[in-house]
């Protein structure tokens, strides 16, 4: 009789010739055998598929091939495709260590019959802060755990996380299709909702690709934003909503502070979506009148002080002082 498989790995790739092979073979390199690799070669126009070719002679490798329809799209079909107990997301620009799936089973075999419905490590990435609480939490735990994942950023990273399949096919999650950004933190917020329990470890094994053409310089479309604005306050509600009988008060910092974050990426982007000098006044207006926990300033990027010490200033001035920003290209 044949093993079930423990871990399913979904690979998007998108136009990755000169990353998916370094990227495969430190899949391969693992420590840990039991596990399958999904991946989803998403209308690549590159040389991708043919590296993938000389990935296909190997048994727990799939290669799915699709029309090009972006990462959410291409992770959602991993996930329609995968048999794993458990889940797990790696982009086709970055590595892990060859005892990455180990250190999970490793934490995992402390716990009878796949118990275990979310594990959390750290990540070998500069741009988000260390966790600060380790081990394992219930239902009554999760909030102080929840408010040290926000504030780090840790929450919406997918790739230092481990996931229960069996949640995700009972609750029928997946990936929010037609948005650019924040899908990940959409899924995770949702996933959250749902699992009753989490193991937090130490453990770094993840590594990024940091690459020039980052998505942090992107610039997004208002229209964007403003849906995704939408789809996070109503996914956080849902979440504050489960543990309203709990102290959710660091988490709900974290919260205002990525919200307050997107509330004047909102008003930056109306400088390159032509709005008129009136309708970017009355956005500023707006967002000056909304009050925000004590202490908020300091978790905020030094672009994200900028700007909102530039909003505290008597509008016209604030929008004359952001227009010069977006001249230099700011953001």
């Amino acid at each position: 009789m044949n093993e079930k498989t423990m871990f399913s790995i979904i690979i998007p790739v998108y136009n990755a010739q000169k990353t998916i092979h370094r990227t495969m073979i430190s899949v391969l390199n693992q420590t840990y055998s039991n596990y399958e690799v999904i991946i989803v070669n998403d209308g690549s126009t590159d040389n991708s598929a043919t590296i993938l070719e000389e990935f296909t002679g190997h048994k727990q490798i799939k290669v799915i091939p699709q029309n090009n329809g972006g990462v959410s799209s291409a992770r959602n079909t991993g996930l329609k495709n995968c048999s794993g107990d458990y889940v797990l997301f790696l982009d086709s620009d970055d590595w892990i260590d060859n005892n990455f799936l180990l250190i999970f089973k490793e934490n995992l075999n402390s716990f009878k019959d796949n118990s275990v419905d979310l594990i959390i490590g750290n990540l070998e990435d500069d741009r988000i802060g260390k966790v600060s609480q380790y081990g394992f939490f219930n239902t009554e735990d999760i909030p102080s755990v929840l408010g040290d994942l926000e504030v780090t950023d840790n929450i919406g990273y997918l790739h230092n996380k481990c996931y229960r399949k069996e949640i995700i096919d009972k609750f029928n999650l997946c990936f929010q299709e037609g948005i650019s950004m924040s899908e990940d933190l959409l899924f995770n917020l949702r996933y959250h909702n749902h699992a009753d329990n989490m193991l937090v470890i130490s453990s770094s094994s993840y590594y990024y690709e940091n690459l020039s053409d980052s998505l942090s310089k992107k610039r997004v479309s208002h229209q964007e934003l403003v849906v995704r604005k939408k789809h996070l306050t109503e996914t956080y509600n849902i979440l504050i909503n489960k543990y309203k009988n709990s102290n959710l008060k660091f988490f709900t910092k974290g919260v205002s502070k990525r919200m307050l974050a997107l509330d004047m990426q909102i008003v930056t982007s109306m400088y390159y979506s032509s709005f008129s000098q009136s309708g970017i006044v009355s956005e500023i207006n707006e967002l000056k009148k909304k009050k925000y926990p004590k202490g908020i300033f300091n978790l905020l990027s030094r672009n994200e002080k900028m700007k909102f010490f530039i909003m505290r200033f008597n509008s016209i001035s604030a929008y004359y002082a952001l227009g010069i920003l977006y001249k230099m290209r700011f953001f």
